[in-house]
């Protein structure tokens, strides 16, 4: 049984799809998905217009995602027994860069360089609209599109998975990066408010199972709307909902431990090497399947993090853990509050711990890099890497009372 994916209701987005583009890199896992329907460089209408192109028949209608991401539902791939939905990453942001504005017309009008394009746009005209500009955001990237280094990090994480995870850390797997047309390049280079953006435009084209993030950035996230979410997930019943549970607890631990289940020796130079999150966290940076498992969305902040010592490792290790275990812990407080609301439940607190602790205690059974194991009022996360785990394993309190 295939399970179906789920994306977040949002406003509706038009993008023009262009036959042409200067390059693509693919996943060779994910070719399939790399359909002829699909591929294209996809820019946004107004571009569109300034650039000449033709329109009729090469507009697509998606849903907007984020800043400067669409959705098109309507193309989808199947991974093991989950459906996943195409993201484009990169075409045309939605907001003024320094203000809480949707982009305009007029807005645009006010950042353009070049007299030619600026006589194009409509004065004073009203109404969302979304575009790539030239803006040097962050240092690195162009504002609404992506930068090579980022969407080549990004492609790079997605090879080194086994289709949609790395040792059991879930990922929005990309199918290609690809290259917009110079014209495009030369149109948005000419539009910033501050620094102008000197390199290439690129586009991420990922798999999503749905687009429910844990806290910020989707109009329903699980921290916050709770409720709407289950609803969503269909879940009705206490099976259910500890299903998701564990699947929850199983992949947000993997998650916490990815630099141990990544980890490998460099005996070259006498070092080692794993997953490290970059300025990307799981809060806003990952997004939650119906079936509960956390997957890992913006591969562009996963890069190798070297150590150069045993005490090393296992500081990095404690370190990714506790940095973002707030998150999962988050969510997992939300889900058992939730169950008891949606089933009439009137546990305690010290009860409703006591069963989520118990099914995170299940769940870890499984997993082959951590498990979790109870001493006295205490548990530990035993993190055991994927390599000389009998010099590297880490111990860890999870939470310092287990409820009774």
């Amino acid at each position: 049984m295939v399970i179906p994916s789920v994306h977040v209701p949002n406003d509706p987005a038009e993008l023009l799809r262009l036959s042409e583009w200067q390059g693509t890199v693919g996943n060779p896992q994910l070719r399939q998905a790399w359909t002829e329907d699909l591929a294209g460089a996809y820019v946004p209408r107004l571009t569109g217009r300034l650039g000449g192109w033709v329109e009729n028949g090469n507009v697509v209608r998606g849903i907007c995602d984020d800043n400067r991401s669409v959705l098109l539902p309507e193309h989808r791939s199947v991974i093991g027994d989950r459906e996943y939905f195409v993201s484009i990453k990169g075409c045309g942001a939605r907001f003024d860069a320094f203000t809480h504005q949707h982009l305009d017309e007029s807005i645009l009008k006010g950042i353009c360089r070049d007299p030619t394009l600026e006589s194009k746009l409509t004065a004073g005209a009203s109404g969302n609209t979304r575009f790539i500009t030239g803006e040097r955001w962050y240092g690195k990237s162009p504002y609404g599109a992506q930068a090579p280094d980022n969407a080549l990090l990004a492609l790079l994480a997605s090879l080194r998975a086994d289709m949609n995870q790395i040792a059991g850390f879930h990922i929005c797997p990309l199918i290609a990066v690809i290259r917009l047309p110079e014209e495009v390049e030369r149109i948005a280079s000419r539009f910033f408010w501050y620094r102008s953006y000197d390199g290439s435009y690129w586009q991420e084209f990922r798999l999503m199972p749905s687009n429910v993030r844990l806290y910020f950035q989707s109009p329903i996230t699980f921290g916050v709307n709770t409720d709407v979410a289950f609803s969503m997930f269909h879940l009705d019943s206490i099976e259910k909902s500890e299903r998701f549970l564990a699947n929850l607890s199983r992949s947000g631990l993997a998650a916490l431990t990815l630099f141990a289940r990544s980890l490998r020796h460099d005996p070259v130079h006498g070092r080692y090497l794993g997953l490290e999150f970059q300025d990307v966290w799981l809060d806003k940076d990952a997004v939650i399947a119906p079936d509960g498992v956390l997957h890992f969305a913006d591969l562009e902040g996963l890069e190798d993090e070297a150590a150069t010592s045993e005490e090393q490792v296992k500081e990095r290790i404690r370190s990714q853990f506790f940095k973002h275990v707030y998150e999962v812990n988050f969510a997992l407080e939300a889900l058992a509050l939730q169950t008891d609301r949606v089933l009439a439940l009137r546990r305690s607190h010290d009860e409703r711990r006591a069963w989520l602790m118990d099914m995170m205690e299940q769940a870890s059974r499984s997993d082959g890099y951590v498990r979790l194991e109870r001493r006295g009022s205490r548990m530990m996360a035993v993190v055991e890497p994927a390599v000389d785990a009998d010099q590297l394993t880490v111990e860890m309190e999870l939470f310092s009372e287990v409820g009774n």
